[in-house]
Parts: C-alpha cells; structure tokens; sequence
C-alpha cells in the first residue's frame, strides 16, 4: 500500500518477499531509455510524418520533445518518489479506485507490446531490403515476416537471460546507433548548408505547408519515439539509487533523442534532391517508412546500407527495451492479483519473471505479423496518450493527498504544469485520429482492447482479486440491522474510550442525515499467521462490539461487522466497499513517531485511498460529543472546507450549536479573498458567524481562536491547512496549544471533486 509517505511493510524471519534484484546502474538505465526512444521513430516514421507535416517536421520533433519533457518531470518524480516495477500502471493503482488501475496497467501493457511490435514490424522490413538487394530469391513479405518473428524470438530469449543480459546488450547497441546517428547528421548538415539556397527546402511552399492540423497530427503520429522515460520508470525496483538515478537518466535520454531527432529532419529535408523536383517533404512521404533508407545514399557515402544497418540496430535496441518493459508490467499486474498468479512467478536460476516475458512474447509477436505499420503506430500513441495523461492526473491527486511524501525531484508550478500536459496530449490526440488516414481504425482497435481490458477486469480480475484479498481478511462475525438506510457511516473501533465518542460524533451526523452507523473492529494477526488461528481472538472483541451497540440509541440504526486480518487498512478499505459506506469516522490518537508515517500507519492509506468521505478526529480528554455548543471553522476554500462546513451544519441541526466561519489572512490585502472563501463555503454550513483575522502567524490565531469553542473542523485540502496539517503544524502544535477536539475531513475524490478542487486551486 503507497501511502502518504510510502509506509515501510511489516516484516517478519518467516517472510518472503518476491523482489527483484538492483542491479541497474544510471548508465543502464539511460541506455535502456535511450534505447526505447531512438528505435522505429527515427527510421520507419520520419518519412511518413514529413508527408503530413512538412519542414515543419523538425519543429514537430522538438515541440513534442517539449511536451514529453513535461510528462517526463511527473514521470521523474512520482519514479523517484515510488521507484517499484510497473511504472504509471502502479501510481495509478496506488491512487485512483480499483478498475482504474488495472485498465492502466492493461493499458500500458498492450502500449508496449505494440510499440514493441512497431520496432519489429520496422526490423522486418529493413532486414528484407537488404535480404532482396542481396540476390534472395523470396517475396518481400515473406522475408519481412521470418526476419520479425526471429527478432523477437532472440531479444525474448535476452531478456529471459536476465536483467544483466539485457543491460549489456541494450547499452553497446544504443551506443553504436547513437555514433551511426551522428556520423548521418554530420554528413547532412554540411551537405545541407553547402547547398546553393538551401533555406528553399525548408519555405517550398512554405515551412507549414499542412498548416497546424498537419504539425499537430504527425506530433501525434510520432509521440511514441518519446516513451522511453516510461520504460525508465519500469526499471525503478531494478535500479541502483533510483531516487538519484532515475530523474536524471529520464530528462538526459529525453534530450538525447530529441536533438538526434531534430538533427536527423534537419539533414534529410535539406541534402537531398528529388528525382521527380517535388519538394522533399513530398518525396519522403511517398516512400513512408523507407524513406529515410532510400534517400540516404544522397546524404553519405555508402547511406543506405550504413542506415540500414543503424536501423536494424536500433529496431533491435528499441524491440529489447520495449520487451522488457511490457513484462514487467504484466509482472506488476500480476503481483498484484489482476491477472495469473503464473506471470508473477520469478525463474529460479534467472531471476527475471519468466511467465510475464514469454506472454508478452506471444503479444508482440501476434501483433507483429498480424497488423499494418501505420495503424500500430497510431494505436500506440493513443494508448501512451491515455497513460500519460493519468500519470499527470495521480501527480496533481499525490501532491493534494499526499504532499509530505519524500520526493528528491519535484515539478514545479503543480497544477498548472500536469494540467497544461493533459491539456496539450488531447489536443495531439485529437488530431492523431481526424487527420491521420489511420486514425479511427487505431482509435476503434485502442477502444476494442479497453473494452476487452473492462470484461476481463469484472469478469476475472475483480472476482480474483477478492480472492487475493480473502487470504488475508476474513469477516467472523456480522449483526445487521433490520432497516437500511442510503446514508451510511462507517466507524472502526479500537480503543473503548475513544470508539464510544467516534460512535457518539457518526450518531449525530447520520441522524441529522437520516443515515445508519455500521461498526467495525478487526482483529489484526501477523502475516505469516493463519486466518484461521484467529478465532480465540474473536471472543474479547465481540464482546466489546456488542456491549457498545447495547449503549446506542434507537431512533438511528446500528450494525456491527467483525473482521480478521493481516492489514487493518485494508479490512477498514474492503468494508467500506462491501458497505458502501459514505463517510467513514476515524480516531487519531495524536503524533506518530513514525517517520513513513504521517497521521499513522492505519489513516494513513484509508486517507489516500478510501471512496468515500473521511473524518479523522482527535477527542480531548472528557468531551461530551452530545453537548457540542460551538464549532469553528477555518477555511480557505475548496470542496473538503464544504465538507467540513456540511458536517458542521449536521451537528448544529442535532445539539443546536453555534458556528463559526474564521479565515485568518496574513494582511489586508487578504480580506477580499477571505469573504469569497467564507461566503463559498456559508452555502452549505447555512447560518454562520464570520470572523476574518489578521495574524502572521496564521495556527496560532487559530488555536487562539480555538479556545473559545468546543470543537475546530477543518477541510483537507486548502493549501495553507492542508500543507500545514500534513507537516505536523495542526495536528500538533495547534493540539498542543489548545485542549479542544479536532476534526480533519477529505471529501471522496471523484472526477467533479477533482475539476472543483484544480480549480479553485487556479483561483486561489
């Protein structure tokens, strides 16, 4: 479970933990990335996105170098942050609800099979042109099929080998395709500035002669040479101080290929001459993916079969990074309970999750030898596309919910920078499918894998993954009430003083709510612990379970479930499932000494992950949760301070109190900004009084504040409570300051919530 601070897992001498082996250097994994970039983009694309953009293809190449870069940097810091096998498929599953992790990992499984499918489908052909200018007496297609199908069958049989296998060979023949680049845009450039009115290659008609439709589509038809930094990521549980490690090897490999890509469109547009006196633009697009080969000789001595051969280098690196990556994601999927436990099994002597490769084998070369070359390029970038655009979405979600988690990279300007990256992949994506030929078949074959990621998700996975989570939760005991009701509030107990004012505070609001309460304990047991040994643990806590519904009143309805466990988090996360609760009521003993740990090992991972509402409350000694007479309020805007406000309005409409709205601005100048935020969130607290204090030093106004009520709520998610609540300045040193109860809600995140939340952090 990723918490907000990447909680450490409890351990055990009986334990064992499938990991595999840190043995990637920087090197290694920059090469990797490299590798992944600098592939069939270069050579089988550059021919046919110069047919659709024109010269404007070497501002396609660096405008998308531009846009991947910002991906990147969420990429560089939720990889440094989160360094595990599975890349964006695991931050999404950590953060977003159940299906929208697995239709990730499912998604960037099948995008990486396929663009690994794309090198291959480029290595085939290659390969055939050389195999027919060398006397080879066989159809073209025939050749191009055989010469795939066995590069894909000996890079599968490398990465079986091991990760050291695949480092060493992925290194040496990035590194000679790089020096085969060079030496190519070398030759290109000189041959293009000695040319006699060389700018007229680049202005015939004009440099944009598809307008920006056609430099927005071939951005998107050549997206894909940037994922690279995606298969970086893949590597973090692989690599050697990815914290360090995996930031830098991501930015540095981007710009690597970036400027080999623009050089590269430099070079071809402007050194060569057309046979027919069409421009060049033209010319490249008619031969498509052999562009770049066929017009080389024009370029060097000896060009096609010197780019021939890089090519075939570089299809080979590209196959064996892309290879790689795809497995390790079915691999995560895997672990993960989503799919087979088979492809999540490591080989006893190689080390590498033998099952997971050889499935993305049979993928990859399915794909290979079944699809057309544009349609699988198109298809892969919407596939990246939709990926990137969750991992920008998690990057803004973590830095709201989890922004005390150690990162040693961190984007600057969040949201504004993951909100202009969604923003600007829509808009390539949207131009990749109407202006491409082959756009709408991608787009009807990317909807078809989803849909079919959606029937094996509910069908298999969902059913498996209760399974999964049935080995290590088991419910012994339930005592359901008669009447149900639509509003639902659930209550973990633990300790018997503090769960009795948790249930007394849930009783208030679900009977202004017209709601039920459902009571929840868990018995928790080591893991190596049978669920079955649990049972003479059962008694104590039954007992305890049925004495506090014995005390609770009659006019609201109460149940009670009683569960055993390896996690309390997760038994707290499935109940709220299985109930479908609204609003789940936790207790907060005060400061954790833990470092890995925020508000404690327990709230934690329901905060970040529960779909429903939360309320996290630290009691002070001897309240009476029934007489609450007056609350405050400090606010700041955003839909968890509406929360707080609706939660308030819920206790004022049982005992009568009376509230209070403060927001404490640091001048004057912040007056006008207060009132809005009071008077935003006066719409769901109904009658309140408003009170705007001008302090420096905004919690100790607050627990100055705080004295003269019995109880202080505040929303999760205003930027100066919420940083200042996570980092320990509220829920310690306001506690210290005052002896009042405080009460900590987070409204479920849905898509709504989240529009709300970004923008009222763009009004701020």
């Amino acid at each position: 479970m990723v918490s907000a601070s990447t909680p450490v897992k409890e351990k055990t001498s009986k334990e064992i933990e499938v990991k595999l082996n840190r043995d990637l250097g920087f090197f290694d994994i920059t090469m990797i990335g490299v590798a992944g970039m600098i592939g069939a983009g270069v050579f089988a694309l550059t021919g046919i996105a110069a047919g659709v953009a024109g010269p404007a293809l070497i501002a396609v190449f660096l405008l998308n170098g531009i846009v991947a870069t910002i991906t990147a940097a969420a990429y560089a810091e939720l990889g440094s942050a989160i360094p595990e096998a599975g890349g964006g498929y695991v931050w999404i599953k950590e953060t977003l609800p159940s299906p929208f992790g697995f239709l990730a990992g499912w998604i960037d499984w099948f995008a990486h099979s396929v663009a690994c499918s794309l090198y291959a489908v480029t290595f085939g052909a290659f390969l055939a042109e050389i195999l027919l200018a060398s006397g080879v007496a066989l159809p073209r297609i025939f050749l191009a099929k055989i010469s795939t199908f066995s590069a894909i069958t000996f890079l599968t049989y490398i990465n079986f080998r091991g990760v050291k296998e695949t480092g060493k060979v992925g290194g040496i023949v990035t590194v000679l395709k790089v020096l085969v680049l060079l030496l190519f845009v070398s030759f290109g450039i000189y041959g293009t500035l000695t040319r006699p009115n060389w700018l007229v290659s680049f202005t015939t008609p004009s440099f944009t002669p598809t307008g920006f439709a056609g430099i927005f589509a071939a951005m998107g038809l050549t997206y894909i040479a940037f994922e690279g930094f995606e298969i970086i990521v893949q590597s973090g549980e692989e690599a050697k101080n990815p914290e360090k490690n995996i930031p830098r090897a991501v930015f540095l490999s981007l710009w690597i290929a970036v400027i080999i890509y623009v050089l590269v469109a430099f070079s071809v547009l402007g050194a060569i001459d057309t046979p027919d006196g069409s421009p060049s633009w033209v010319f490249l697009g008619k031969l498509a993916e052999l562009g770049l080969i066929r017009v080389s000789d024009q370029i060097m001595p000896y060009g096609t079969a010197i780019l021939l051969f890089a090519g075939l280098v570089s299809t080979v690196s590209a196959m064996n990074a892309t290879i790689y990556s795809s497995s390790r994601v079915s691999f995560a999927m895997a672990r993960d309970g989503f799919l087979t436990d088979k492809l999540a099994e490591i080989h006893s002597k190689n080390k590498t999750p033998h099952f997971a490769i050889f499935f993305s084998y049979i993928i990859i070369a399915f794909m290979a030898l079944t699809l057309p070359i544009e349609a699988v390029a198109a298809s892969t970038d919407i596939m990246f596309i939709l990926l990137f655009m969750q991992v920008n979405a998690v990057l803004i979600i973590l830095r709201l919910k989890a922004p005390n988690i150690k990162r040693t990279f961190k984007v600057p300007l969040v949201p504004y920078i993951p909100v202009a990256a969604i923003l600007l992949q829509l808009l390539i994506g949207y131009f990749l499918i109407s202006e491409l030929k082959h756009g709408f078949i991608a787009l009807a074959s990317s909807i078809a894998w989803i849909l079919l990621g959606l029937f094996i998700y509910f069908g298999y996975s969902k059913e498996k993954e209760k399974e999964k989570l049935e080995d290590v939760l088991k419910t012994v005991y339930e005592e359901k009430t008669v009447e149900k009701r639509a509003y639902r509030i659930l209550v973990p107990i633990a300790n018997p003083v503090i769960a009795r004012k948790l249930i007394s505070f849930a009783y208030i609001v679900a009977k202004a709510r017209k709601g039920e309460v459902v009571i929840l304990s868990v018995v928790k047991l080591p893991k190596q612990t049978p669920l079955s040994a649990g049972k003479k643990y059962v008694e104590e806590q039954k007992k305890l379970l049925k004495e506090l519904m014995s005390e609770l009143p009659e006019d609201v309805p109460f149940s009670g479930v009683l569960k055993v466990g390896h996690s309390i988090p997760e038994a707290i996360l499935n109940t709220i499932e299985d109930e479908k609760a609204d609003l789940v009521v936790l207790g907060w003993r005060g400061r954790t000494f833990r470092r890995d740990f925020i508000l404690g090992s327990t709230i934690d991972p329901v905060l970040l992950k529960a779909p429903c509402d939360v309320a996290v409350a630290r009691f002070e000694p001897g309240m009476e949760v029934q007489r609450i007479e007056k609350i405050l309020i400090p606010t700041a805007g955003g839909p968890h301070a509406e929360l707080a406000a609706e939660i308030a309005r819920d206790i004022k409409e049982v005992t009568g109190a009376r509230i209070t709205l403060t927001y404490v601005a640091g001048d004057e100048n912040e007056r006008v900004r207060a009132l809005r935020y009071i008077e935003e969130t006066c719409k769901a607290a109904g009658e309140v009084d408003a009170l705007i204090k001008i302090s420096d030093d905004r919690v100790g106004a607050i627990a100055e504040e705080s004295l003269k009520h019995d109880v202080v709520i505040i929303g999760a998610t205003n930027e100066t409570f919420l940083r200042n609540f996570i980092k320990g300045v509220f829920p310690e040193k306001l506690v210290k300051r005052t002896t009042k109860t405080g009460i900590m809600v987070r409204k479920k995140i849905v898509i709504r919530d989240l529009i709300s939340e970004i923008v009222w952090w763009f009004r701020r």
